[in-house]
């Protein structure tokens, strides 16, 4: 037979149908960091120029010839999409911000230009000009 403590529980209150009814209870909000890689990762799907933009670890292998010149054409790339689906945390933050953000986004794949740069099959090496 049943426990009948188990028989006389009221049910789980409903979930709301709509997402903006549903209360998010972490503590810690997403970063701009956070939102700078939701961007990073829509570019790296749907843009040839973005990826190639990203992929020199030298002045002479950037797309402008400079390393400094395709970040900031990265950054202006994140912000305009930022404004394309209306994501006004990163819409509204200076070029140089965003790609101090980038920064730290390509350090959690490991893909840093300096990271890149100073991989010799496959391990990452110590340079220390780099530092």
């Amino acid at each position: 037979m049943a426990d009948s403590r188990y028989l006389k529980r009221d049910p789980a209150p409903p979930l709301p149908d709509n997402i903006a009814d549903w209360v998010r209870f972490i503590k810690a909000e997403r970063t701009l960091n956070d939102l700078v890689e939701d961007i990073h990762r829509m570019l790296v799907n749907e843009s040839d120029v973005y990826r190639a933009l990203l992929r020199a670890t030298y002045d002479t292998h950037a797309v402008e010839g400079s390393l400094s010149m395709d970040n900031a054409l990265v950054a202006m790339m994140i912000r305009d999409k930022a404004k394309a689906i209306d994501s006004s945390e990163v819409a509204g933050e200076k070029l140089a911000v965003i790609n101090m953000a980038l920064g730290v986004v390509l350090r959690r794949y490991h893909a840093s230009r300096k990271q890149r740069r100073n991989t010799v099959g496959g391990e990452e090496v110590n340079n220390d000009k780099d530092e």
